[in-house]
């Protein structure tokens, strides 16, 4: 007899296996090492540490922690899954999507940046959808959280597209690459919600 749907979940999390998904022109998979040059590249935009947790300034050495660090320990500990999204005939970096903060309870948060020139296009919310139909439908996961710092308008139409439910605004929440803590609206998407 099992224990419940969580037992179920931490049971089969750890390790996590990476995971590749296509959708479309978009290619999601892990983070490998040939990725540091573009990853650096693209966080050299103001807009990405702007709304994220990215360190300020960003250098060779955090994207190559990222890379070869940070992003496989998340694989191995079943604590995240974040994933490169690039050209699938190209290979071109276009975006980054996770589900972080994993728990044995079956909560996640969802998080994602772009590229500057792949903006505009519907890159993360099509990524995002994907990866949230792998958490949900393979990982079991329950909820996912989103959150991002208040007047983040780009990242707000990107969750409504995928459906989260904005459930509020928490004060000084989360912590940017400026080091500074800031509002932050927060929603939420359950394995229940209809499939976007």
């Amino acid at each position: 007899m099992s224990a419940g749907p969580a037992a179920d979940l931490a049971a089969r999390r750890l390790p996590l296996e990476p995971v590749e998904i296509t959708a479309g022109m978009l290619h999601l998979r892990p983070w490998k090492l040939s990725d540091v040059e573009a990853l650096f590249r693209a966080c050299q935009d103001p807009e990405i540490p702007r709304w994220t947790r990215v360190p300020v300034p960003y250098t060779q050495g955090h994207a190559e922690d990222f890379v070869c660090r940070q992003a496989p320990d998340a694989w191995a500990t079943a604590t995240g899954a974040p994933l490169a999204v690039v050209d699938a005939t190209t290979e071109e970096l276009l975006a980054s999507v996770a589900l972080q903060e994993m728990t044995d309870e079956g909560d996640a948060e969802l998080a994602y940046w772009c590229a500057a020139g792949a903006r505009g296009r519907g890159v993360t919310t099509a990524a995002a959808a994907a990866l949230l139909r792998w958490g949900f439908g393979a990982l079991g996961l329950e909820r996912v959280e989103w959150r991002a710092a208040v007047g983040n308008h780009t990242s707000r139409r990107v969750a409504e597209k995928l459906g989260f439910t904005l459930d509020g605004t928490l004060r000084g929440a989360v912590v940017l690459g400026d080091g500074a803590r800031h509002d932050c609206w927060i929603g939420s998407r359950l394995a229940t919600d209809p499939p976007v």
